[in-house]
């Protein structure tokens, strides 16, 4: 810009960095100042619109999507957004209605007020009959008739000034069966029978909502529901409107309307959705029984294991280790007739990395060693029941001796082999290991014995059956005895 002021294109560009960067304000003067030379521009008005949208201006968004399509009635991406805009409003308006008789918020989002949401949705009406708008929901936007059916609501608005007293509150009912509650609201009340549990059901799980959140094309589900969902495919469950953007945000805000519906009117059933919640999540963080099971590749105890994510049931269960706060699964190798090897080791998540389209980088280092005792299945995803492998301790002074010895020299034969690897491969391994652990003083410290075993295990090009083998071992003697006979297999390569 600096070299060429006069670049349109240019300032259009940067104020598309200023909205990454969330610098609204600095994006609307460029975008100004693309309108002040070309005033019948209708694109402009568009991202303009969208600015405004994204840090909260709705009204005044709607305005300049309203602004475009009068400039290119044609403009698919402002109808769709004008329509989004005003079925959100009406159904809002409606929803508080509902609730409240006849006095209604004045704001909803940003500048936009009752008169101008009138007048807009009476635009949209027209642009609707002249081009045929296309419908982005599955529910139409309501007349004057159907205002009562909005979320199967059956109480008309003059019912809504009769004064009757709250006598308690029911659990969940059957198709057809109601109940006498009444709730006293702010402008009024509403009769407890009409208050009904389905109304607020997740279309997904069929239960109560449960952290509920919206979807930029107007659908609500259970937070974890929809994440499940957009696992296997970036699109709303229901519309199957593309859900790219909003997948590649994470922003999964809970909605705080419905949420504080769902706390005040049905607070048992609240109450009952978050004790079969708490149970759910405890029987995922149990770490000896119904274990998650990553089947992939060998990992060892203290050795880094980067992970690449994509397939739906591994990015379900590495977010329930995550929410559930023990950021551990195992890792075992495949095995043809079980399903996966008898033993494995568990991995701890030290970070996980995100990516646009749902897939994630897992950074994870190896934990305890473990024999399985039982298989199994939940939601696509291997589990087992373990038991955790411990190195048996040696007592003998003179047995001690000996072991240290040999783990002396094995240790010292590692590192001659590592120093006579090509540069190359050195500098792999390097990269993707880190550097080889030092020689440790109390080799009987650690249940799993030295690191530098398991570091040196890894980075040796073996058959990983072999290396099971050596992984399922409680002998540090015997573990460091395979490993002598690897390294001198590979010394003697080595030197021809």
């Amino acid at each position: 810009l600096s070299s060429d002021s006069s670049d349109l294109m240019l300032r259009i560009y940067r104020a598309e960095s200023y909205v990454g960067l969330q610098e609204y304000k600095t994006a609307i003067e460029d975008l100004n100042f693309v309108i002040s030379k070309m005033p019948n521009w209708p694109e402009v008005y568009f991202r303009k619109g969208k600015v405004l949208q994204d840090s909260g201006f709705v009204g005044d968004a709607l305005q300049l999507f309203l602004q475009c399509l009068a400039l290119d009635k044609d403009f698919l991406p402002a109808k769709l957004q004008v329509e989004r805009v005003i079925l959100f409003t009406v159904q809002f308006i409606l929803l508080l209605q509902s609730l409240g008789g006849s006095e209604v918020l004045e704001p909803v989002g940003g500048s936009l007020n009752r008169a101008q949401s009138a007048h807009a949705l009476n635009s949209t009406e027209d642009l609707a009959k002249e081009d045929g708008l296309k419908r982005v929901s599955s529910e139409p936007l309501l007349s004057g008739q159907e205002k009562g059916a909005l979320l199967k609501r059956k109480l008309s608005f003059s019912e809504q000034d009769t004064v009757v007293c709250e006598d308690g509150r029911s659990k969940h009912k059957k198709q057809g069966e109601s109940t006498k509650r009444d709730m006293t609201l702010a402008f009024g009340t509403i009769p407890g029978d009409l208050i009904d549990v389905s109304d607020f059901e997740c279309s997904l799980c069929m239960r109560l909502f449960f952290e509920p959140v919206t979807t930029p094309c107007g659908h609500t589900f259970c937070k974890g529901c929809l994440e499940r969902c957009l696992d296997h495919a970036p699109q709303c469950p229901l519309c199957k409107e593309s859900l790219k953007e909003y997948l590649a945000s994470r922003k999964y805000s809970i909605t705080e309307l419905l949420e504080e519906l769902i706390m005040k009117y049905l607070s048992d059933e609240l109450d009952e959705r978050k004790r079969i919640h708490a149970e759910e999540t405890a029987e995922h963080s149990n770490l000896t029984k119904n274990v998650p099971m990553f089947v992939c590749t060998m990992a060892y105890p203290t050795v880094p294991c980067p992970l690449h994510v994509f397939e739906p049931r591994y990015r379900l269960m590495i977010r329930r280790s995550m929410e559930t706060g023990t950021k551990q699964f195992g890792m075992c190798i495949s095995d043809s007739q079980n399903g996966f090897a008898d033993y494995g080791c568990m991995l701890q998540i030290r970070n996980v990395h995100f990516l646009p389209d749902g897939r994630s980088v897992v950074d994870t280092v190896g934990g305890k060693r473990f024999r399985v005792l039982r298989r199994g299945m939940k939601d696509g995803y291997c589990t087992a029941d373990i038991e955790y492998l411990e190195d048996v301790k040696v007592a003998n002074e003179e047995e001690l001796k000996k072991l240290r010895e040999l783990h002396n020299f094995v240790y010292n034969q590692a590192c001659s082999w590592f120093q006579n690897l090509r540069n190359k491969f050195r500098t792999q391994i390097l990269q993707h290991f880190g550097p080889m652990p030092d020689r440790e003083e109390n080799i009987q410290a650690m249940p799993n014995g030295p690191a530098w075993c398991w570091w040196l295990l890894a980075v040796l090009p073996v058959d990983p059956r072999y290396q099971l083998s050596v992984l399922s071992m409680m002998s540090l003697k015997d573990r460091l005895i395979k490993i002598q006979h690897i390294l001198t297999y590979f010394s003697r390569d080595q030197s021809k």
